[in-house]
């Protein structure tokens, strides 16, 4: 849908244009209307326009008038004027500044409004593919200088990502938004790059969330390709090298890989299974090594975020049974430091949880490994005696301190385990009630839904069907 903002200083003109044009014929939509450029130009600053029908003779801002500071403020927004002149030279100052066409109003007749707006979308999508055209040969064209910055925007630890305004360098450069925070300058020359390298530096240096690129290698790039370039060293290198306390850092694009290299599936298994196995929660020196090694990987950013929450899953299973909360992702994932800390945070919840000041962190290690026997064993008939064989314990400490860590006996945990994935099974599956209690480590469905009955208050069945009302319900 493209926005239209009609302007005329005639009302009758305006309301006239609104009401007659088939609009949604063309995908358009008017969203506004204003009485001369100056109302215009209030509208444009609140609203997202596409498409600006505008007069020529308006009293206190013209529509030529108009026309020339919405092609420096918004360069983006096609133009079409309406006039009464059929003076040749007025119309081509108005298309020399920018109009893709215009409209004389002594002949808008209505049938002929539908042959009007087709002729304008006709001029958008011939201007349309001109810009993608000229966009496309820029992008192929070599870059004459080895030099040029780069603007990143990193989020501090908990707080939102904004855009920065980071102010445009005076002096001959061309700018370009690569990404959302993510931004380019290439300067015309050496004498450009200089003026441009210190204004950006003062900017990076009053903005905390600011980081300065400086790069090199450039001469002879594509600029599509030193593009892809910088998405790719912002998702695999810059996420690992930034520091809080270094503003500006010195990049050769010629040394950045546009493909990551593929993580060795071997080191990322042997890190998974160590931080699955929440020995390092007690141990620092398994800590270190752990995050030594997460790091030494090297995976994208977007692909750490996955394994994360992937663990997040993991240690929830044991974590929200000790301490009545979950686990959360880092609150901003835009720098391995954040990583970092929020792994450290974690551990030191992890701690309190599992119960540091009570038992040797050999103990806990048990418990934990009987938790994970568990959760692994859930749908056959776990026995208490075989677990305390696993974990190396006997019967009577091992109940005492599982009872102690994990907050409830280990037959009420377990008993509970299975009655939250049942649910879990009513709810997402279509599965029968037999096939649920034996996915449960229930052999017989009845004494299953006795169990569930005495932990939820209903019936497997009664259970399900209320929470599908209530999904139809929160639908409709």
């Amino acid at each position: 849908m493209m926005n239209v903002l009609v302007v005329d200083d005639d009302k009758l003109v305006r309301k006239g244009l609104i009401s007659a044009m088939p609009w949604h014929d063309f995908d358009m939509h008017v969203i506004g209307e204003a009485k001369n450029g100056e109302k215009a130009l209030e509208f444009l600053a609140a609203a997202e326009v596409d498409l600006l029908l505008t007069d020529l003779a308006m009293p206190i801002m013209s529509g030529l008038e108009l026309m020339r500071v919405v092609r420096k403020q918004y360069p983006h927004i096609f133009i079409v004027v309406l006039t009464l002149h059929q003076d040749f030279e007025y119309i081509q100052e108005a298309l020399r500044l920018g109009a893709i066409d215009y409209i004389a109003k002594v002949q808008l007749e209505e049938e002929n409004f539908e042959e009007v707006l087709g002729r304008i979308c006709g001029r958008i999508a011939e201007e349309q593919a001109k810009l993608e055209a000229q966009e496309k040969e820029r992008g192929n064209e070599a870059l004459r200088l080895d030099t040029g910055y780069a603007m990143i925007t990193v989020a501090p630890e908990d707080k939102e990502l904004e855009r920065s305004n980071v102010p445009i360098p005076a002096g001959q450069t061309t700018e370009r938004e690569i990404m959302p925070h993510l931004r380019l300058w290439l300067p015309a020359d050496e004498q450009a790059a200089t003026q441009i390298g210190k204004q950006l530096a003062e900017a990076a240096a009053d903005h905390p969330e600011l980081c300065l690129l400086e790069l090199s290698g450039l001469e002879g790039q594509a600029i599509s390709k030193a593009e892809r370039l910088l998405i790719a060293y912002k998702a695999s290198g810059f996420f690992y090298d930034y520091r809080e306390d270094i503003k500006i850092y010195s990049l050769s694009v010629s040394h950045i890989k546009e493909q990551p290299t593929e993580v060795d599936k071997a080191s990322l298994l042997s890190v998974r299974e160590k931080g699955l196995s929440l020995e390092w929660v007690h141990k620092p020196a398994q800590y270190e090594q752990l995050v030594e090694q997460l790091y030494e990987l090297r995976m994208p950013s977007s692909q750490l975020v996955n394994e994360l929450n992937q663990w997040i899953v993991e240690w929830n299973r044991i974590y929200q049974p000790a301490s009545s909360s979950s686990l959360e992702p880092p609150a901003s994932m835009d720098a391995w430091v954040h990583i970092e800390d929020w792994l450290g945070r974690t551990r030191q919840l992890l701690l309190v949880a599992l119960g540091r000041s009570l038992y040797s962190s050999d103990v806990q290690d048990c418990i934990v490994k009987a938790v994970q026997l568990i959760h692994a064993g859930l749908a056959e008939r776990l026995n208490v005696i075989s677990i305390c064989q696993q974990v190396n314990m006997s019967r009577s400490y091992f109940s005492q301190c599982f009872r102690d860590i994990m907050g409830a006996t280990f037959n009420d945990y377990v008993r509970q385990l299975r009655v939250d994935k049942a649910k879990e099974y009513l709810t997402k599956t279509n599965k029968t009630i037999f096939w649920i209690a034996e996915h449960t480590g229930y052999a017989d469905e009845k004494y299953f839904s006795r169990i569930f009955r005495k932990h939820t208050g209903l019936l497997p069945s009664e259970f399900r069907q209320l929470r599908r009302e209530g999904e139809q319900s929160s639908k409709t």
